[in-house]
């Protein structure tokens, strides 16, 4: 009698370990999406500025906005998104304005991008014409997660008229001000990469 009570007590602290240890684990298994040490995913895009100084034949000032998503990694950032600027050259005599559409990615510490610019130059000669030009620019360079851009890009003309008082190369500085930089965790998210 003495041994059945042992046999009883053992297989209850047994059978109560054990339905201990499943319910912790259905609690684990559905809490673990969200206790994650590496997470992957993308940001909600958003309507960001986009500034920045660049130099050509004369140095220019870019100002627009960028549709910019963040790719959220453990190991490094990446970006995507189009964007529309426009290009401001000054200087004694004309003002030459290069509106522009374009898309740009970044991974880590290296970006990628191709706009169109149409270029307007206003008063260019003694009569005071203005003059128009297409150009589509293919630019890579180095990059800071996205967040900065420090780009070399090559103008290459696709429209009958050519504006030839500016250089075909380009170098710029651009920064993108999504505030999403700076609290990642609490960004918006639009969809997870990962389950």
């Amino acid at each position: 009698m003495h041994t059945d009570r042992s046999i009883l007590f053992r297989v209850g602290f047994f059978l109560v370990l054990l339905l201990s240890c499943t319910a912790t684990l259905f609690a684990q298994r559905s809490d673990s999406s969200s206790t994650k040490p590496f997470q992957y995913y993308w940001t909600k895009p958003r309507f960001v500025p986009k500034v920045g100084v660049g130099v050509q034949d004369r140095a220019f000032f870019e100002a627009g906005i960028y549709w910019q998503d963040i790719y959220k990694h453990p190991l490094s950032l990446a970006s995507k998104g189009p964007y529309c600027t426009v290009d401001v050259f000054i200087d004694d005599s004309n003002l030459l304005l290069g509106p522009k559409i374009g898309y740009e990615f970044t991974a880590g510490i290296l970006g990628a991008a191709l706009d169109m610019t149409y270029f307007i130059d206003h008063n260019y000669n003694v009569e005071g014409d203005n003059r128009k030009s297409l150009v589509v620019t293919p630019k890579i360079g180095l990059t800071i997660l996205g967040f900065a851009d420090f780009f070399y890009g090559y103008q290459i003309p696709i429209s009958d008229q050519e504006i030839t008082t500016i250089y075909r190369n380009r170098f710029s500085l651009v920064f993108n001000l999504n505030r999403d930089y700076f609290n990642l965790k609490e960004a918006p998210r639009k969809r997870s990469v990962r389950k």
